[in-house]
């Protein structure tokens, strides 16, 4: 079922498809390519990479499974960017809710908000 909600999306070399502190969008599942991580917070920032068959955005998911309102999005905690071309298959924030709201994400009790 939540394979229906996931769009192909292709992200151009240099892109960024995160920024620290703005709210998550969506959560990517990385088909090829890969993406550089870097967090603010860190000093010097740190970098992170992930490639194919990884997720990044996974905040959403876990948000999805607790919150009973839908109106505390979280934020990026880390900059993701695209040095290559990265293609991946998109979960947007509107089809994670839709999906909670269908009862087809399981609910965690613990640190409801």
């Amino acid at each position: 079922m939540i394979c229906t909600y996931l769009k192909p999306k292709i992200f151009q070399e240099n892109s960024q498809i995160f920024e620290a502190g703005r709210p998550l969008h969506s959560m990517i599942y990385i088909v090829s390519g890969y993406v550089r991580i870097s967090d603010p917070r860190e000093a010097p920032s740190q970098i992170e990479t992930l490639e194919k068959g990884t997720f990044v955005g996974e905040q959403l998911l876990e948000w999805a499974t607790r919150t009973k309102t839908f109106t505390d999005q979280p934020d990026s905690e880390k900059t993701v960017r695209c040095p290559t071309k990265v293609e991946a298959f998109v979960l947007s924030v509107e089809d994670l809710k839709t999906l909670a709201s269908k009862g087809i994400l399981p609910k965690n009790s613990a640190g409801e908000a």
